[in-house]
């Protein structure tokens, strides 16, 4: 399953946290987007994780995207880890 996660932290500290857990499920798109790849349980276990580091004026988002829905995704740039990004 394909996850895409944002998120809108104000805490410099706490945003660093959770950037770098973010970076142990999947790949930093942008500063604060992420493009996961995970089963259901592991997304419920973040989320676990993340409820703790999160004040209630943060945001943090996970959208899903379908599978068959991959093919139509569009994305274009360069990966933090030097993968280029391109689908059509």
């Amino acid at each position: 399953m394909r996850f895409i996660i944002c998120y809108d932290v104000s805490d410099d500290k706490k945003r660093n946290k959770l950037s770098k857990k973010l970076k142990a499920y999947g790949i930093r798109t942008q500063y604060s987007v992420f493009e996961v790849e995970a089963e259901k349980h592991i997304i419920l276990k973040l989320l676990e994780e993340v409820d703790s580091i999160l004040d209630p004026v943060d945001k943090f988002f996970v959208y899903y995207i379908d599978n068959q829905k991959v093919k139509e995704l569009t994305r274009m740039g360069i990966a933090e880890t030097g993968e280029i990004l391109h689908i059509i």
